[in-house]
């Protein structure tokens, strides 16, 4: 793998920045997540975008992999906190006596060769949580269980209870210290961290962050001479005044309707919601003739600029 590789599949410069890597993931993950896009080699795609995001999105990652073109025999431990996929490899490498090698080594993982022998960490597990819309907004407890191994070697099923934070993403990770594989020579246990898998809204809500979006019909005449309607928000239904002469395919944004911010969820996010008009397909002959009282009254321009 050379070193521009990565950066390709994320249609980025190798010189982006940090933020530039983050929305260039997002965008892409998003569009090529196996729960939402059933193409031919979209699975396949999705795994390449994530590869790349788990180096690009590591400074320390990406600052060998910019150097090296690779991380092989890069320490485990995987990221904490909230981000992208972190790396899920076991303890440190072995390198046997191969002490010419030492020097490049060493520069390499920032140290010389280690005692095999000595402790080391367990290997991190990855665990997949599916979620709902409105779960991943609003968060939940809950309990899962998964198999790892213990310091005898066996296989132990745990069981393990889990808060979900209120505003998570799609691809996001929680990591829960020493829950992981057991270590070796009576080392730590590794990690193991939670990746969530958000389903997309029933209610055709759409989100990026805090904020919700969706979109929603309005008939002519509350278009034309304004009025109030009721929008559905991940918070419930909310009022809504219209102004009179309202375009089609105008926002509106609902102040702190949203979701809550993850890190602050004290805070929620806007909902902004799009009006689009919608002209009736069939009129009786009451409102058929409305309409066309009303034509009468306007200019040929008007009539263009209102109908056009």
């Amino acid at each position: 793998m050379n070193n521009t590789e990565l950066y390709e599949r994320l249609g980025i410069d190798k010189n982006a920045s940090q933020d530039e890597i983050k929305k260039a993931y997002r965008k892409l993950s998003k569009k090529y997540h196996p729960d939402i896009n059933h193409e031919a080699g979209a699975e396949e795609k999705y795994k390449e975008v994530q590869e790349a995001y788990e180096t690009l999105g590591d400074e320390q990652k990406r600052a060998m992999y910019d150097q090296y073109g690779a991380t092989d025999g890069q320490p485990g431990g995987g990221q904490g906190g909230f981000g992208g996929f972190g790396g899920f490899g076991g303890g440190g490498a072995q390198y046997g006596d191969f002490s010419d090698l030492g020097d490049i080594f060493s520069q390499m993982f920032g140290g010389g060769f280690q005692d095999p022998n000595r402790p080391r960490k367990g290997q991190d597990l990855q665990y997949r949580m599916n979620l709902t819309f409105e779960e991943a907004v609003f968060g939940k407890d809950t309990t899962i269980s998964y198999t790892r191994s213990t310091d005898d070697g066996k296989q132990e099923s745990k069981e393990l209870k889990v808060t979900v934070p209120a505003g998570v993403e799609n691809g996001q990770q929680m990591r829960l210290s020493g829950q992981g594989e057991a270590g070796f020579n009576g080392g730590p246990y590794g990690d193991l961290f939670v990746v969530f898998h958000v389903a997309p809204s029933k209610d055709g809500f759409e989100r990026e962050g805090a904020t919700v979006y969706s979109r929603m019909g309005v008939d002519f005449a509350t278009a034309t001479l304004g009025g109030e309607i009721s929008v559905k928000t991940v918070n419930g239904e909310v009022k809504l005044k219209v102004p009179a002469g309202t375009a089609t395919e105008t926002n509106f944004r609902l102040r702190g309707k949203g979701a809550p911010h993850m890190r602050n969820n004290n805070n929620n996010g806007d909902h902004i919601v799009t009006l689009y008009v919608e002209v009736p397909k069939k009129l009786n002959k009451e409102q058929k003739k409305a309409l066309e009282a009303f034509r009468e009254t306007m200019t040929g321009e008007h009539k263009k600029g209102f109908f056009g």
